[in-house]
C-alpha cells in the first residue's frame, strides 16, 4: 500500500470511484451530494485544487483520508488508507507493518522557570495579554536547539509537555497532548491554542468555567475522553475549515451538550484577533 500514491489520488476521481458526480460548480470548485448520508441539496463541496472537501451540512471537512474516515466509521489512519486503496482498486500488501518510530531528542539543556523576560511579556501585551495572567499560566521555557541558545513562552501540556511560543516561534517540546484546566465545574470551554485561553481570561469569559486547550485541533481526539464529563462544553474554536471541523466532529460524540461560540468573534479569525481587535494601539489595557 503506497500512501504517497493514495495521497495524490484527486478526491473527485475518488468519489467518481464511490458513484458520486459533480451536481454543480462555483468559483472554487465542485459541489456533490455528501457521500455518507442523505440529503435532498448538495452540501458537499470540494476544492479539486487543494483536494480539500468541506460539509456545510455537517461542518465536517478535511482532505481524503479523513473523508474515508466518515465512510468507513474510523479515526485509524491505516484503516483509512485500506478504505481507499479498497475503492480504488490499489494493491495492498498484508500485513502491514509500519516501521518503528523513535523519536531523536533535538531539545537540549532545557530550564524551565519562572516567565519574566521583557521580551516575552512584551510579545504577549502586544496581544492584549497582561503578565499577570501569562505569569499565571505559562513559564519561561529556555533551551539549546541545533547548538543555539533560544528562549519562549511554554505552556504546560498534561503530559508534561510544553507549547512554545515567542515572536519568531511556534512549536512545541514533546510530547504533545492536551490541557486540562480543571476546577471542578460543571461547564467546560474548549479553545485550539494556549495564545486564545489567556485571550479569554483577560475577557473574563472562564469565571466559573473549566478548560480545554487542544494545542492543535488534530487533539481532538484526545480531548473526548475529558470533555465526556462536562454536560455543557463551550467551544472557542477558530473561524477556519478546521476549526469548524472540530466543533463538528464534537457535536457527533456530544450533541447538545457542545456549544459554538465563535459567533462571538464572527469577522475575527479567532478569538485573539478579536481582543486585540477591542485594543488597536496593542496596549495591556481595554476599553469595553
Amino acid at each position: 500500500m503506497d500512501i504517497d500514491a493514495i495521497k495524490g489520488i484527486s478526491l473527485v476521481d475518488f468519489l467518481h470511484h464511490l458513484g458520486y458526480e459533480p451536481t454543480g460548480r462555483d468559483s472554487k470548485g465542485l459541489w456533490f451530494y455528501a457521500p455518507y448520508r442523505n440529503e435532498r441539496k448538495p452540501s458537499f463541496h470540494v476544492n479539486p485544487r487543494k483536494n480539500v472537501w468541506f460539509d456545510f451540512g455537517s461542518g465536517a471537512g478535511g482532505d481524503i483520508f479523513t473523508l474515508a474516515g466518515e465512510l468507513c466509521n474510523s479515526t485509524d489512519f491505516i484503516r483509512q488508507a485500506e478504505y481507499i486503496a479498497e475503492k480504488m482498486r490499489m494493491p495492498i500488501s498484508q500485513p502491514y507493518k509500519p516501521e518503528p518510530f523513535i523519536e531523536q531528542p533535538t531539545f537540549e539543556d532545557v530550564k524551565i522557570s519562572q516567565l519574566v523576560s521583557p521580551a516575552l511579556l512584551r510579545y504577549l501585551a502586544n496581544r492584549g495579554i497582561p503578565a499577570d495572567i501569562a505569569q499565571r499560566y505559562c513559564v519561561q521555557v529556555d533551551y539549546k536547539l541545533h547548538g543555539k541558545n533560544y528562549y519562549a513562552i511554554g505552556f504546560e501540556n498534561s503530559a508534561h509537555g510544553f507549547e512554545l511560543r515567542n515572536s519568531f516561534f511556534k512549536g512545541s517540546y514533546p510530547p504533545k497532548h492536551i490541557t486540562n484546566v480543571a476546577n471542578s465545574n460543571a461547564r467546560c470551554n474548549v479553545f485550539e491554542g494556549f495564545i486564545d485561553f489567556l485571550s479569554a481570561e483577560r475577557l473574563g469569559l472562564n469565571e466559573g468555567n473549566d478548560s480545554v486547550v487542544l494545542n492543535s485541533v488534530a487533539n481532538v481526539g484526545k480531548a473526548i475522553p475529558t470533555l465526556a464529563e462536562y454536560p455543557l462544553i463551550l467551544c472557542y474554536l477558530d473561524n477556519d475549515t478546521a476549526g469548524r471541523a472540530a466543533v463538528a466532529r464534537l457535536r457527533r460524540e456530544f450533541g447538545d451538550r457542545v456549544s459554538d461560540k465563535s459567533a462571538l468573534y464572527p469577522d475575527h479569525k479567532d478569538l485573539n484577533d478579536y481582543l486585540q481587535s477591542l485594543n488597536p494601539k496593542k496596549s495591556t489595557k481595554l476599553k469595553f
